[in-house]
């Protein structure tokens, strides 16, 4: 397995696609059956796969983003450190890429979300989606912060005050969106956080009038 490793990075770091490929394959069946060799080198392995996820050859791009996958599914909270750079590149695929690319992204988005301390998941798509520029990635990123709002609970969130302002501010302005699927999880998020009474006062003191 050591040997394998060694040898997919390698592959991965070549111009050759088809390389790039088998590299992508092997980290892939690593994290399967050896997942605890991944461990070692799991920054230069993140990195590596990562970087794949914006090739231009979408076969390649796709490979990338399911072994991502596979990494969040059998690595777990391991992959925490990982989260804020991967969320990152995989909502930028969301908007600039082919349909089955952006469907993968936002699969991988969700594996992630399952796996990782929600907090770090949490954190990631608060900071480079639900308020991007690009109405896609928003409402990507507001499906799975629903999700892991979800899991987290309004108890705990409502725990760390300036959290809680952000993520009242936060749903309001999805609650508000453009696209009708955005603006869905914005109301769900805010129905959710409404069950505890210091997001209602958090939303009375923190939101104007008009947008209440």
């Amino acid at each position: 397995p050591q040997q394998l490793l060694l040898s997919a990075l390698s592959w991965l770091s070549s111009d050759n696609w088809e390389l790039k490929e088998k590299g992508l394959l092997s980290i892939k069946c690593l994290a399967i059956s050896h997942s605890k060799v991944l461990l070692c080198r799991l920054r230069e392995v993140s990195l590596a796969v990562t970087r794949e996820v914006t090739s231009l050859r979408s076969k390649l791009s796709h490979s990338a983003i399911v072994a991502l996958g596979e990494l969040f599914v059998t690595l777990k909270k391991d992959m925490d450190s990982e989260v804020d750079e991967v969320a990152q590149v995989l909502l930028q695929m969301v908007w600039n890429s082919p349909e089955f690319i952006q469907k993968a992204a936002s699969q991988a988005l969700g594996i992630m979300v399952e796996n990782v301390t929600p907090s770090r998941a949490m954190a990631a798509l608060m900071d480079s989606g639900v308020q991007h520029r690009h109405v896609l990635v928003r409402k990507c990123a507001a499906k799975h912060l629903l999700t892991v709002m979800e899991k987290i609970g309004a108890k705990k969130l409502a725990a760390t005050p300036i959290r809680a302002e952000r993520l009242v501010r936060l749903a309001v302005k999805l609650a508000q969106d453009c696209h009708k699927d955005t603006r869905y999880y914005g109301w769900k998020m805010l129905h959710m956080l409404m069950s505890h009474q210091k997001f209602n006062r958090l939303l009375e003191q923190s939101v104007s009038t008009r947008d209440l």
